[in-house]
């Protein structure tokens, strides 16, 4: 028997705010269901399974649900039957029950298994969605009552404790379970973990991972060392599993299916090692080697400047300009003063600053203006900083709580 397996498909995220971003996750939605409806005429798949996470939100709008339609009927049409639980982001921890994979189950489109089991012939496979670590007891004891005398595979979308990920990710604590809780006459098709084809090492469970890109850690990396470019990383590989179940056996060949195309995600660390602005300012031009079309790029600006200069004169206003065709370019800072203490505990300000006004505001210009404020600032050229932030904030001079002494 062959089996699809694919999780964390988050259609409807708007990664960085972005509407092109939402539209690529629908896009490797239906990429994988294109991939999918291939193998099935080549291989013979019988089955995909879901294994949380299908939608980014509870709430997903009429434009991601037709996508999710449009995928799911055409797996329909080709023969296929279409498993899901629920991820950590299909539903409320307060009310799981109503979530958007039930309308997709009541139309028919596809089975929706909550602490549920289809069998075919041999097979079983269950459902027990997600649960957060202190509910993990209920839920495996549900498990157990569950598992069948052939071949289990089980859906589950948690946290294995062992798997070894590499990236941050969010809710590893909340949902977590450990390997050695877990029933071991079993195959485990996981779901949470957003890095390809990532296995246990003890305990018979592949994340397929997500069918996105997630994290800048999976961009394509390159440094900008001596005004040239050096690729330190390829963008890491999006996809799916293939289960080739042997029923007699029991055993569970995986073969990772990766998808192709989807848009470039492209990091640039630019590493400031006390250089004067002046060749700062020459090695830049190295950024123009790279082909940018359509990419989302971070220039993440690194390190120390040089003895008795700020952040404005080094011109890191200026990077955007020498990245052409991008999607969109995200420059961040994190550089200090060599030697000053004040300067690296104002650094350490301007980034948590920077963090959350680019996530609550997204307006480059307000972030902008105030990253120079807090710069002239640790100068002690504040009245500068307060015409610098009038400016950038549109408050006008008449603002009287600004104008410090």
């Amino acid at each position: 028997m062959l089996i699809a397996h694919l999780s964390d498909v988050h259609l409807g995220r708007r990664q960085y705010g972005l509407e092109a971003r939402a539209k690529d996750y629908e896009l490797a939605f239906l990429r994988a269901i294109d991939e999918i409806i291939g193998l099935r005429e080549e291989r013979g798949v019988d089955l995909v399974l879901v294994s949380g996470d299908l939608f980014d939100n509870p709430r997903p709008s009429p434009s991601t649900y037709l996508t999710a339609i449009k995928g799911f009927s055409r797996l329909r049409d080709s023969g296929i039957d279409v498993l899901v639980i629920r991820g950590n982001h299909d539903a409320s921890v307060i009310n799981p029950i109503d979530n958007p994979i039930t309308v997709l189950d009541s139309s028919g489109l596809v089975k929706y298994l909550d602490h549920g089991y289809v069998d075919y012939g041999k097979v079983r496979v269950i459902g027990v969605g997600c649960a957060p670590t202190n509910s993990r007891v209920k839920m495996v004891k549900a498990l157990r009552e569950l598992l069948g005398n052939g071949v289990n595979i089980v859906m589950m979308h948690q946290y294995v404790e062992g798997a070894p990920y590499r990236y941050p990710m969010p809710n590893i604590d909340y949902y977590t379970i450990p390997a050695g809780e877990l029933p071991k006459d079993a195959y485990y098709a996981v779901g949470h973990i957003h890095e390809h084809a990532l296995r246990h090492p003890t305990l018979e469970a592949v994340y397929p991972g997500s069918l996105e890109v997630w994290d800048s850690q999976e961009f394509e990396t390159h440094v900008l060392e001596g005004g040239r470019l050096r690729m330190v990383k390829g963008q890491d590989p999006k996809g799916f599993l293939l289960l080739d179940v042997d029923e007699g056996s029991g055993r569970v060949r995986v073969e990772p299916i990766r998808l192709k195309g989807g848009r470039r995600m492209i990091k640039v660390i630019v590493n400031v090692n006390g250089e004067p602005p002046s060749t700062f300012k020459e090695q830049l031009g190295g950024l123009g080697a790279l082909d940018y079309r359509d990419a989302y790029v971070e220039v993440d600006v690194i390190g120390e400047l040089g003895d008795g200069f700020s952040v404005r004169d080094y011109g890191f206003n200026t990077v955007k300009g020498l990245i052409n065709g991008a999607l969109k370019v995200n420059v961040k800072l994190s550089v200090a003063r060599r030697g000053s203490a004040k300067a690296q505990a104002t650094h350490g300000l301007i980034e948590l600053i920077q963090t959350v006004l680019n996530k609550s505001i997204g307006d480059e210009a307000v972030v902008n203006a105030v990253l120079r404020a807090l710069d002239l600032i640790s100068d002690g050229k504040v009245n500068e900083a307060v015409a610098i932030l009038e400016r950038g904030l549109g408050l006008g001079s008449d603002v009287e709580w600004l104008q410090w002494s």
